[in-house]
């Protein structure tokens, strides 16, 4: 989902005359027990009206990430901690509210996102590695501010 010098494949087939554009489930929500997402945020869905692309979203760039909380998405996660955790559970369990379900058995989740064990020390050292990717001299650039009309 995170490959390539932008660290996404969003814009992995540029140069294609065939685009293959790359949408995930990444198991965030399973309303109903058959993959659902919110009815205001079906992803990819809201395009094809194809059921399969229910939650289906462009992964975003790494680059630069630990300067866009609240993450996923719709903002639902707070921290990069919260993330990592998330895909760790191979998906979110939402107990309860109006948009319960478990995220982790979607059917239409992504097979990449599968979980997996890690200690809170693990997780610790890949938040540190995703902070070290924030670009300093991106983010003080006068040229990429915001223009004072």
């Amino acid at each position: 989902c995170h490959g390539g010098v932008l660290l996404t494949k969003a814009y992995h087939d540029a140069n294609r005359l065939e685009p293959q554009l790359a949408f995930f489930n990444n198991g965030l929500y399973n309303v109903d027990g058959e993959g659902s997402y919110p009815p205001y945020d079906q992803g990819l869905y809201e395009l094809t009206l194809n059921p399969d692309h229910r939650g289906l979203f462009r992964p975003p760039s790494l680059r630069n990430i630990a300067l866009t909380a609240p993450y996923m998405h719709d903002g639902s996660i707070a921290t990069l901690h919260e993330v990592v955790e998330h895909y760790a559970a191979g998906g979110r369990l939402l107990e309860d509210g109006p948009f319960a379900g478990d995220g982790r058995v979607s059917p239409l989740k992504s097979g990449l996102i599968r979980g997996f064990e890690a200690t809170d020390e693990e997780i610790d050292a890949v938040v540190a590695f995703l902070e070290a990717m924030t670009d300093e001299t991106f983010t003080t650039n006068p040229a990429y501010a915001d223009s004072p009309d």
